[in-house]
């Protein structure tokens, strides 16, 4: 798990993970995202954190479970970023309300 480009001021940051093959299918990324998610609230809402980011490509159907497992909103589709991000994506959204 990754918590990346948290600005005090700034109100929103976003979140990364990748997840070992051997633990995949096993609720790990969603309780390790709950985790993180919970402590940066809980961290940085004073400094104006109001919302964490989630993007995926559209074809990782697991990282979307992910997602709205852990109460993590869909917003909308992005557009291919290449090299870095070859596909289009799905930016998901949790605020700090949910």
């Amino acid at each position: 798990m990754v918590l990346k480009e948290v600005t005090s001021g700034k109100p929103a940051a976003e979140v990364g993970y990748w997840t070992a093959a051997h633990a995949r299918g096993r609720g790990v990324a969603s309780r390790a995202l709950e985790a993180l998610t919970c402590w940066a609230f809980d961290t940085f809402e004073a400094d104006g954190l109001e919302r964490l980011e989630l993007l995926h490509q559209v074809d990782n159907l697991a990282s979307c479970r992910v997602a709205q497992k852990s109460r993590y909103d869909f917003d909308t589709i992005l557009p291919a970023a290449p090299p870095s991000f070859p596909h289009d994506g799905h930016l998901h959204i949790r605020r700090t309300s949910t």
